[in-house]
């Protein structure tokens, strides 16, 4: 097993040429994974925590210039198990 750290997936990807730094993706995310400093427009926000995003995409659909992308990592979007395995259990 290696020393090194594995790279972290950032899965929340914001584009600074049109984020109007607006501060309501970092209102909005329910994990509190991005930092935004308030009433300064300078600052882009930052994802704190991507390892524990939910994928759940309220930043991307709050976003008022589109300047926020969800990046699925390949495992997620090339998944091949089933819906019962997923869920671990068959209701009858």
């Amino acid at each position: 097993m290696s020393n090194q750290a594995k790279a972290v997936h950032n899965p929340i990807r914001i584009n600074p040429e049109t984020c109007v730094r607006c501060n309501l993706c970092d209102w909005i995310c329910p994990g509190d994974l991005i930092y935004k400093e308030e009433d300064n427009r300078e600052t882009l926000p930052v994802i704190k925590y991507p390892d524990e995003c939910w994928y759940c995409g309220l930043c991307q659909s709050i976003c008022p210039t589109n300047a926020i992308t969800i990046i699925f990592p390949e495992q997620m979007v090339r998944n091949k198990t089933d819906v019962v395995s997923l869920l671990g259990k068959v209701v009858e």
